[in-house]
C-alpha cells in the first residue's frame, strides 16, 4: 500500500494513469508471491528442535487427581472442584518426603545431556540428519549453537501395500513449545516407532514467552518462527488451523506461559482430520495417511504415556473383536456417572475401532459449535473444557449408543495403568476407600492384594519426565529385556537388572519380569505362526466342562428327585454326582450307617452317588426330635468340595456348581456366561445369585445356595482351606471360617473365600442387569416387584440401577437363565424340561406332570417364549 501511494503521487506529476499503476502492481505482487512460496516451501520442510530442559506435555484432567490414603500420603492425581476446574497436585508423598530423583542410585542419575545421548542411541528407527536451513539451499551439515539443534524432519510414512489386520494409528495431542520438544524425540525413540502411523496434533500457536509466539496459519509467522526462534515443524506434525481457543493466553493460569486447558477442541478436530483430512495440514502439504481405512484401530494417547502398540493387536485378537464393530475402550472410570450419566475412558490411552472412529467423527461434525469460553454442559457439543474424556463418552452414547468397555483381563487386572507403575502396584482398595479411581468398578481380588496390572499391558501413564520413557524402553525392549551389559542401569546389591531403582522395587521388578516373560511367549508364538496365548488364555467353549455337585439325602422319599434330576437338567452336565451322608435309609425304613461298612456291602449304591464318610453330624437325628432332617449342611458342603479335590476330580472340569436338589439348572447357559464374561477357570471365580442382607450383620455378601459356582482354581483354593479344618463339636458360629454345626453354608463359604483368598461373591446378571438365577420358582419370581414388595431380605442392599447404563437392575429374568430354585415336587423338572427342550415319555416315570399348570400362566409362557427366541437366534 505504501508503494502504491508513492507511485500514485509520482504519476500525478508524470501523467502516468492509475490504470497502468494497478497493472504494474499486480505483476509485482505475482512475482513476490512466487518468490515467497519458494522460500516458504524450503524452510517449512525443515525440522528445528530445541535442546531444552524439561517438558510438560498435555495431561488428561479426569485421571490426574490429588487424593490421600488413610495414612495421609498424597497421591499424584487430580481432584475436580465444584466449578469444574482441576487442581494439579505435587508428586506423591511417599511418607518419607522422597522425590523420584531421590530414590534413584547415584549411578543411575542422569543430566539432560545423558538423556539426549540415550535418545540418540535409541533412535535406530528414527534417523535424523542434522542440517543447516537457508533460504535457497539445503545442505547436509552440522550446526552447533548454545540452545538449539536443527535436524531434518522424518519423511511421512507411505501407505503400506501389505494389508495388516490390526494396524494402529497413534494420535498424540501436543503443544509445540521448546520446553515440550524433548518428549517428542523420546516418543519417537521408544514406543512411537512401533505404531503403524503416528501423528502429533498441535495448536496453530507454537513457541513460548521467551522465543515468542507464532501462528502457523500465517505464512509470515512461519518464516519468523524459523528465523527468530529456530522453530520449524517435522512432517508428522499436523497443525489444526481451525482451532478457536489458544493454549497460551489464560489469564487465570499459574503457568509461566499461561497454558490453557482447551484439550477437547483439539481432540475432536484431530479425529475429524484423521477421517476427512480437513481442518489441518502437515508441513509436507498433502497427508496421504488420512481416511478411516488407513488403520483398523486408533488410539488417542497422551505424551506422558508409554504405549505397547503390539499388545493392542494381541488384545483384540484374544477377544475376537472386529474393527468393523463398535469398540470404545481403555481404562474405564465411573466417577462421572453421577453428574454426566456415562462411564468414561481415561485420557491416558483411548482406543477406537474403525467403526467407532467413523461414528465419532460424524457426531463431532454434526454437534453444535460452542460460543467462546463456555464450559461443557453435559451434552455433545464443542466447548471450552479440559474434560475431553467426558464429552467423548457423551457424544458416542448420544450419537451411536456406544458405551466404554474396560480393558481388564480375566482376573480383573487393568491393561492400562493411570499412575506410574511403581506407585499403583501397591494400591489397595479396602485401605484407600472408594475414591474416584475405584468408584463403581466391579470388585476383583487383586484390588485388595495389589499387583492389579495385566501381564500384557497396553499402556503406562504419568511419566512427565521423558527419561522414564527411555527407562521403560530398556525394561521391555532394550538392555534389561535382552539381558545385555549396560552401565547406565541401576546398581543394586541383589544383582537385579533395572533401568531405575523403582519405588516399591521388589513388587515392581517382579511385575516387570512377568511382563517380559509374557511378551517373549507372545512374540515367539507369533513368529511360529501359532495362536497367541495371552498369559492366561480366554476360555474356549468346548473346554468349559461343568461338574454338578448335588448335596443329597439317600432315602426312599428323595429318590423321585434323584430320577428327575438325572432325566432332566442333570443329563446336560458333563459330570453329575450326588453327595450323600453316610447314614442312608433303605426301603424298609431302616437307617444304615455306611461308615461301618465303607465298601457298601449292605446297600448297592448308584455309580453317581458319593458317600461323604467323614461327616460327624448325622442328618437323621436332632436333639429337638428323635428323627428328622437335621440342618447340618455346612459340614456336608465343605467336605464334599474337599472330596472332589482329594480324589483328583478338581482337574476333571473347568467349572463346578454346588446345586440344591430342588433347583433346575441350565448347564449350557453356564458355559455361555463364562465365555461372554471372559472368565478363565484358572482364575478365582465365585458367582451366583448374590444376596447382600448379610452386610447388615458385618458379614460379606453371599451367593444363594440354590446354585453356587466355583472355577477350578477356586475349588482347589477352597479345598486347601477346608483341609485345615478340625471337627468343632460345639461350635455353632458363622463368624469364623471353620467347621460348625450350622445350616449357614452360604455365609461360611463366602467368609472363608473372602478371608483366605480375597474372593468376593460375584452376581450373575446379564448385560442388561437382569437376574440369571431365580431363588424361587420362576412363575413367582416373574411377579416380584421391588417397589410393591418393599426392601425385604431379597432386595436388601442391592443397587437399584446399573452404574453404567442407569437402567433398573435385578429384574427377573434374563433370556439365558442359569437356574430356577424351589421345586420341592420333582415332577416340575419334567414340566420345565418339556417346556424348554421337549421331552419324550420315560418308562416307569409318572406322567402326572403333564397336568401341572403354571399359576402365573401368561407371564410364564411369555418368558419361556423369550428364552426360546433368544436360544434360536443364538444358534
Amino acid at each position: 500500500h505504501g508503494c502504491l501511494r508513492k507511485m500514485a503521487s509520482r504519476s500525478a506529476r508524470s501523467g502516468i494513469t492509475l490504470h497502468r499503476i494497478l497493472i504494474s502492481t499486480l505483476f509485482l505482487s505475482f512475482l513476490s508471491g512466487a518468490w515467497f512460496f519458494l522460500i516458504f516451501h524450503l524452510k517449512y520442510s525443515k525440522l528445528v528442535t530445541q535442546d531444552v530442559n524439561g517438558w510438560l506435555p498435555e495431561y488428561d484432567s479426569d485421571t490426574d487427581i490429588i487424593a490421600k490414603n488413610d495414612k495421609g500420603n498424597t497421591f499424584d492425581l487430580v481432584e475436580e472442584s465444584a466449578d469444574h476446574s482441576f487442581i494439579r497436585g505435587s508428586s506423591i508423598d511417599r511418607s518419607e518426603d522422597v522425590e523420584r530423583s531421590d530414590y534413584e542410585d547415584e549411578s543411575s542419575d542422569k543430566d539432560d545431556s545423558d538423556v539426549d545421548q540415550e535418545i540418540k542411541d535409541l533412535q535406530n528407527n528414527f534417523e535424523i540428519e542434522t542440517t543447516t536451513t537457508t533460504t535457497s539451499t539445503t545442505t547436509t551439515t552440522t550446526t552447533t549453537t548454545t540452545s538449539t539443534t536443527t535436524s531434518e524432519a522424518p519423511q511421512l510414512a507411505q501407505p503400506n501395500t501389505t494389508i495388516e489386520k490390526n494396524r494402529l494409528y497413534c494420535m498424540v495431542p501436543y503443544i509445540w513449545s521448546p520446553r515440550f520438544l524433548h518428549s517428542y524425540h523420546a516418543i519417537h525413540a521408544t514406543w512411537g516407532k512401533r505404531c503403524h502411523i503416528i501423528r502429533f496434533f498441535i495448536d496453530p500457536i507454537i513457541g513460548d514467552s521467551q522465543v515468542g509466539y507464532y501462528n502457523m496459519t500465517l505464512a509470515s509467522d512461519t518464516l519468523a518462527a524459523a528465523k527468530n526462534a529456530n522453530l520449524t515443524l517435522p512432517n508428522d506434525v499436523v497443525v489444526l488451523h481451525d482451532m478457536q481457543r489458544p493454549w497460551h493466553s489464560c489469564e487465570e493460569s499459574d503457568d509461566e506461559d499461561k497454558t490453557c486447558r482447551n484439550i477437547w477442541e483439539k481432540i475432536w478436530r484431530a479425529w475429524v482430520y484423521v477421517v476427512t483430512g480437513k481442518g489441518g495440514s502437515t508441513p509436507a502439504g498433502s497427508d496421504v495417511m488420512v481416511g478411516a481405512n488407513i488403520s483398523e484401530w486408533f488410539v488417542k494417547v497422551d505424551a506422558d504415556t508409554f504405549l505397547f502398540p503390539e499388545n493392542l493387536s494381541r488384545y483384540v485378537k484374544a477377544r475376537n473383536w472386529s474393527y468393523n464393530d463398535h469398540h470404545y475402550f481403555g481404562h474405564v472410570l465411573h466417577h462421572r456417572v453421577k453428574d454426566r450419566g456415562v462411564p468414561i475412558v481415561a485420557g491416558a490411552a483411548v482406543f477406537f475401532s474403525r467403526a467407532t472412529l467413523l461414528a465419532a467423527a460424524d457426531s463431532f461434525q454434526k454437534m453444535p459449535m460452542g460460543n467462546g469460553n463456555e464450559e461443557d454442559d453435559g451434552t455433545c457439543g464443542d466447548a471450552f473444557t479440559s474434560t475431553e474424556e467426558v464429552v467423548t463418552a457423551i457424544c458416542l452414547k448420544e450419537h451411536s449408543n456406544i458405551i466404554a468397555e474396560p480393558t481388564i483381563d480375566s482376573q480383573g487386572r487393568e491393561e492400562i495403568s493411570l499412575i506410574e507403575v511403581d506407585d499403583i502396584i501397591v494400591y489397595n482398595r479396602t485401605a484407600m476407600g472408594e475414591w474416584w479411581y475405584w468408584e463403581g468398578k466391579k470388585r476383583f481380588p487383586c484390588h485388595d492384594t495389589g499387583d492389579c496390572l495385566s501381564d500384557l499391558p497396553l499402556a503406562f501413564h504419568g511419566y512427565k519426565d521423558s527419561k522414564f520413557l527411555l527407562g521403560l524402553e530398556k525394561e521391555f525392549y532394550g538392555s534389561v529385556m535382552k539381558g545385555e551389559k549396560d552401565d547406565s542401569l541401576a546398581k543394586r546389591n541383589d544383582n537385579k537388572l533395572a533401568a531405575f531403582n523403582w519405588l516399591n522395587f521388589d513388587r515392581t521388578y517382579n511385575y516387570f519380569e512377568r511382563v517380559r516373560a509374557a511378551m517373549r511367549v507372545a512374540a515367539k508364538e507369533e513368529e511360529s505362526g501359532s495362536n497367541i496365548e495371552i498369559a492366561k488364555k480366554l476360555p474356549v467353549q468346548g473346554k468349559n466342562r461343568l461338574y454338578c455337585m448335588v448335596p443329597f439325602i439317600l432315602a426312599p422319599k428323595s429318590m423321585p428327585s434323584y430320577e428327575a434330576i438325572r432325566n432332566s437338567w442333570g443329563k446336560h452336565c458333563d459330570t453329575l454326582k450326588f453327595f450323600v451322608d453316610p447314614i442312608v435309609k433303605d426301603d424298609e425304613g431302616r437307617f444304615i450307617d455306611l461308615r461301618r461298612s465303607q465298601n457298601g456291602t449292605k446297600m448297592t449304591l448308584p455309580k453317581d452317588v458319593v458317600v461323604v464318610y467323614h461327616i460327624h453330624r448325622p442328618w437323621h437325628t436332632c436333639e429337638s426330635k428323635k428323627e428328622g432332617n437335621c440342618r447340618n449342611i455346612w459340614e456336608k458342603v465343605w467336605r464334599s468340595w474337599l472330596w472332589i479335590d482329594d480324589n483328583g476330580e478338581s482337574d476333571s472340569s473347568e467349572w463346578f456348581v454346588k446345586i440344591d436338589a430342588d433347583s433346575y439348572l441350565f448347564p449350557e447357559n453356564v458355559k455361555k456366561y463364562v465365555v461372554d464374561n471372559n472368565m478363565s477357570p484358572d482364575d478365582h471365580h465365585y458367582f451366583g445369585h448374590k444376596l447382600r442382607h448379610t452386610e447388615d450383620r458385618n458379614l460379606p455378601p453371599i451367593v444363594a445356595g440354590s446354585a453356587v459356582f466355583f472355577s477350578r482354581a477356586t475349588v482347589k483354593g477352597a479345598a486347601a482351606i477346608f483341609r485345615e479344618f478340625k471337627y468343632e463339636e460345639q461350635n455353632m458360629s458363622v463368624r469364623k471360617c471353620m467347621d460348625a454345626h450350622t445350616s449357614s453354608e452360604e455365609t461360611l463359604t463366602a467368609l472363608c473365600l473372602k478371608q483366605h483368598l480375597g474372593i468376593d461373591a460375584a452376581h450373575a446378571l446379564d448385560d442388561l442387569g437382569d437376574e440369571l438365577i431365580a431363588v424361587s420358582p420362576i412363575e413367582d419370581s416373574l411377579l416380584w416387584n421391588r417397589t410393591v414388595d418393599g426392601e425385604w431380605w431379597y432386595w436388601k442392599n442391592k443397587p437399584k440401577t446399573d452404574p453404567t447404563t442407569g437402567r433398573e437392575v435385578h429384574n427377573c429374568c434374563g433370556d439365558f437363565p442359569i437356574a430356577f430354585h424351589g421345586y420341592k415336587d420333582p415332577m416340575w423338572f419334567y414340566k420345565l424340561e418339556d417346556e424348554l427342550y421337549g421331552m419324550d415319555d420315560l418308562p416307569g416315570i409318572s406322567d402326572k406332570w403333564k397336568k401341572y399348570k403354571w399359576h402365573n400362566l401368561n407371564e410364564t409362557k411369555k418368558y419361556f417364549d423369550r428364552i426360546m427366541r433368544a436360544r434360536n437366534a443364538r444358534v
